[in-house]
């Protein structure tokens, strides 16, 4: 610490007086004055025999991303005359083409450097004319690369769908992440579409990779808005020896190379593609205040379980109804209601959505169940379901709908009669405390005062046994995630059927079959029946659907529901976790 103290006070000493015995100054140079756009160069700001103040790139920022900040401090003593400089150092990148201006540094005492004035040209332009006068020869050999944004709609409705296509152009040492959009305000909701595209080109002669991102742009509002613009941060690899090899001054230049060693540097490169002004239209009268829905398509389809039009009084009706729009967003879809009908009770479930990628737009599902139980026999209609929305195609207001369905309820629905000897259900009672005292009665030998050594051979065999054990149980907890929910649903469905709580075993069944087959829920049993395929189950789930949506009396009995579920659980194999929600709907 007293060392640090005394080089701090000779320091401060020496500036003092090299102050005091230099007239101060401040320079500031660059190593290119002539560059493309996105690649970088170096600025340095030298304080010689000046205090310099605390760093404001405020203005610098304005036409320059800053990159990077190196600090130093030089001391010289030439001929008796002290010199301190204090040399500040800036890796910058461009932010836009034509000329533009480094502005003035000053130190404490008002003393500026220079502006310099720098000219940025096109990227496209540099790959198009890679020996060009107007760059400097330590440009030319440089990685080439561009970045070039366009849309397919320039005068869109609000909320529809616009394709992005961005195209990042590189002679092939151009390395970095995905580009993002420079997001100012919530007029834009983007979403990607698919990975980018990878494939090689040949511009002037030269080889080039071409690397093609999509992506899907929603506008919030509508008149006139901005695309934002695409930033991408990479960087490029460059072998500098002379300067990073610490042994090319010893052995030569080409040990490293000879030996198979590569020492680099990255040169930072920051890409923006250009805004695009468009005119976005608002919804056009003919909506009539309907719910607003721009797409390319729109389908609206049904599956019926069981698929026969004719059942019986009680008996539980599934209709699943799907809703599929291309070119939207899941939260642009409407809410799908089923109309109430006179002679059928109703449970409608909450629906599902998805958003994938098909032919290169954004495509969005929604699924919901209802089940229908008809409380009396004769004609049961179905009403009609429509849904509204506006084709960005032919700009029309189109409607998808399904047809009004009859169907036909002929009879009593079965009651499920259990076999003549089996077992009447038992009632589950609550485990009893003993409130019997157990009295300890003391050893008739006392313990010696002092271990045995056979003792301390049993205790350390213990420890390591027990060691043992607990490493195997910790073991035993690293399960994978499925694996972990799966077994806590099994456990669940077992618990919620020995309680008897029906909405509860239903929940279960449905969540354990979700996490069994790898799917990311489960709507009903018709859909767990087909996936477990064992026929006791299957019954089993239809004597819960009576109980749940009829008022028959069935007998249910949870002790062989338990074996059987158990019995399903052990032949039925386990399905990894797939990303999908919703099944493929008329690809």
């Amino acid at each position: 610490m007293k060392k640090f103290v005394y080089l701090f006070i000779c320091i401060s000493a020496a500036w003092s007086f090299a102050v005091q015995a230099q007239t101060p100054s401040v320079t500031a140079s660059v190593d290119k004055a002539t560059l493309p756009l996105g690649q970088s160069l170096n600025l340095e700001i030298s304080y010689n025999n000046a205090q310099p103040p605390q760093a404001d790139l405020s203005e610098l920022r304005q036409d320059f991303d800053v990159v990077g900040v190196m600090e130093s401090t030089n001391i010289n003593i030439i001929n008796g005359q002290h010199n301190m400089e204090y040399v500040r150092k800036f890796r910058i990148i461009p932010k836009r083409e034509g000329d533009l201006t480094i502005p003035a540094f000053a130190d404490k005492q008002g003393n500026k450097s220079a502006p310099i004035t720098i000219k940025v040209l096109p990227a496209d332009a540099v790959i198009s004319s890679p020996a060009s006068s107007n760059q400097p020869a330590s440009a030319q050999n440089e990685d080439k690369f561009s970045i070039n944004g366009r849309i397919n709609n320039n005068n869109p409705f609000v909320q529809q769908e616009i394709i992005y296509t961005l195209t990042l152009l590189d002679s092939g040492g151009l390395q970095g992440r995905e580009p993002v959009f420079e997001l100012t305000d919530k007029d834009w909701i983007i979403r990607a579409l698919g990975t980018p595209v990878i494939k090689p080109q040949v511009i002037n002669g030269k080889k080039m990779r071409e690397i093609t991102f999509k992506y899907a742009l929603f506008p919030q509002r509508s008149g006139k808005l901005t695309v934002p613009a695409a930033r991408f941060e990479g960087y490029t690899l460059s072998r500098s020896q002379k300067r990073i090899d610490p042994f090319a001054d010893l052995f030569g230049d080409d040990l490293s190379a000879s030996l198979g060693f590569t020492f680099a540097e990255q040169n930072p490169v920051i890409l923006r593609t250009k805004p695009i002004e468009i005119n976005v239209q608002s919804i056009p009268s003919e909506n009539n205040g309907n719910w607003w829905l721009p797409a390319q398509s729109v389908i609206l389809a049904d599956k019926w379980e069981p698929e026969t039009m004719e059942f019986n009084v009680g008996e539980a009706i599934h209709r699943t109804v799907y809703l599929k729009a291309d070119g939207v967003l899941d939260n642009q879809l409407p809410e799908l209601q089923f109309a109430q009908i006179d002679g059928s009770k109703q449970y409608p479930e909450k629906p599902a959505t998805e958003m994938s990628v098909e032919n290169g737009n954004v495509v969005s599902v929604m699924k919901i169940s209802n089940v229908y139980i008809p409380s009396q026999t004769g004609k049961l209609i179905i009403p009609e379901m429509k849904v509204n929305w506006f084709d960005v195609n032919t700009k029309q207001i189109k409607t998808a709908s399904l047809p009004a369905k009859e169907i036909s309820i002929v009879g009593s629905a079965s009651t499920f009669t259990p076999p003549q000897d089996a077992p009447e259900p038992q009632k589950i009672s609550e485990p009893q405390t003993s409130e019997q005292n157990i009295a300890v009665q003391p050893s008739e030998t006392a313990a010696p005062n002092s271990l045995k050594n056979w003792q301390l051979v049993l205790i350390a065999a213990g420890a390591f046994v027990l060691g043992i054990l607990l490493t195997v149980l910790l073991m035993k907890g690293h399960t994978k995630p499925q694996e972990h929910n799966l077994k806590h649903w099994h456990k669940s469905v077992l618990a919620a059927a020995k309680s008897r709580d029906l909405r509860g075993l239903r929940d279960c069944l449905l969540n354990w079959g979700a996490e069994k087959f790898g799917l990311a829920k489960l709507n009903s049993f018709n859909e767990l029946k087909d996936l477990v395929k064992d026929k006791a189950f299957a019954d089993e789930l239809d004597k819960l659907n009576a109980l749940l949506y009829t008022e028959n009396d069935v007998t249910w009995n949870p002790k062989d529901f338990c074996i059987i579920f158990e019995n399903a659980a052990k032949k039925t194999k386990t399905s990894p976790k797939k990303d999908k929600l919703l099944p493929d709907l008329y690809n």
